[in-house]
């Protein structure tokens, strides 16, 4: 089986390297990666979720031979990637349905304030933020030409996520979901509105750790591997 996995605000595909190494030989993971980011950095990036989820079908397309079994896996700005590219999936008359849906570290709650971050003046709140999140090295922290390449990216993601209106999305499936979560950096109270997206009730898994306790806990799907299934 196949886990198609998306990543965070600023991430590219190798985030999800350790994750193959950690789960069984039975799931190959692929990370597809966003234009812009990582392998595809001379691409531009995307301006909407619709050009990404378009994007990441296509792709899709590419890894996936014609009726056999996936889950697909969103972290942080993943799991909004993760939920437009099911949208068109579900539309698709190809690609069989997922049959499992893993979110993480993020909870469907639209976030205005991060569509300013396009404004050339909030340059150091996009340091602090992301620096507060956990997902950088300490020993690129002060590095000028990291953030030199970094910086529009951060910003492009983050403008994604501000625009992205979680209250106009039209989605209610009977795919299986699980959602990972860290109560010191999103709690339950806000993660469980994942619910109302899924016909059955999402599964919740909780770790210790900041926004990317996943470093510290890769193996945490080796204790719920779907199984094939029908979901059509």
């Amino acid at each position: 089986m196949k886990l198609i996995c998306l990543t965070y605000a600023g991430g590219n595909a190798a985030f999800y390297d350790q994750l193959q190494k950690e789960l069984s030989k039975s799931v190959e993971v692929i990370a597809l990666e966003y234009a812009g980011h990582g392998q595809r950095h001379k691409e531009p990036l995307y301006r909407t979720f619709d050009e990404l989820s378009r994007d990441m079908l296509r792709l899709l397309k590419e890894k996936l031979v014609a009726g056999e079994d996936y889950a697909i896996m969103g972290y942080s700005m993943g799991t909004i990637s993760t939920i437009e590219l099911l949208k068109r999936i579900l539309q698709d008359t190809i690609l069989n349905n997922p049959i499992h849906i893993f979110l993480a570290a993020h909870e469907p709650a639209t976030k205005k304030e991060l569509k300013n971050y396009a404004d050339n003046e909030m340059d150091e709140l996009i340091k602090e933020r992301t620096i507060q999140f956990g997902g950088i090295p300490q020993t690129l922290i002060n590095n000028k030409s990291f953030w030199r390449m970094y910086l529009p990216i951060y910003k492009a993601d983050y403008t994604l996520i501000g625009t992205y209106k979680f209250e106009e999305l039209n989605l209610k499936t009977n795919i299986p979901a699980t959602v990972f979560f860290s109560e010191s950096d999103t709690p339950y109270e806000k993660m469980e509105a994942w619910n109302k997206y899924f016909i059955n009730k999402c599964d919740f898994v909780q770790f210790e750790g900041n926004h990317f306790f996943i470093y510290d806990h890769y193996s945490c799907l080796l204790y719920t591997s779907p199984s094939p299934r029908d979901t059509r």
